[in-house]
């Protein structure tokens, strides 16, 4: 069972994963969880929850979405700062 990190902010990032969305967009959402102060492991945690029941495509992006979180992405790309 998933542990939710805020419920409303879940369902838009797992309707964007599933919905194919571009990876800008995930990005938007990743980073109303850096403001709304969630840590970049607390995030990562649960993209990773998120990718074992993940279709295919569905695993691509999350796991898209698990490098921006984990900071290995490009800098201009980056939602939290080192260490976070």
């Amino acid at each position: 069972m998933r542990e939710a990190l805020d419920s409303g902010l879940d369902e838009q990032l797992s309707c964007l994963l599933r919905a194919g969305a571009d990876i800008a967009s995930v990005r938007k959402m990743l980073v109303l969880y850096r403001d709304r102060g969630f840590s970049a492991a607390a995030v990562y945690n649960y993209l990773a929850l998120l990718r074992l029941d993940a279709s295919d495509a569905v695993e691509d992006r999350a796991l898209e979405a698990l490098d921006i979180a984990s900071g290995h992405c490009s800098a201009g790309c980056r939602v939290w700062g080192v260490g976070q």
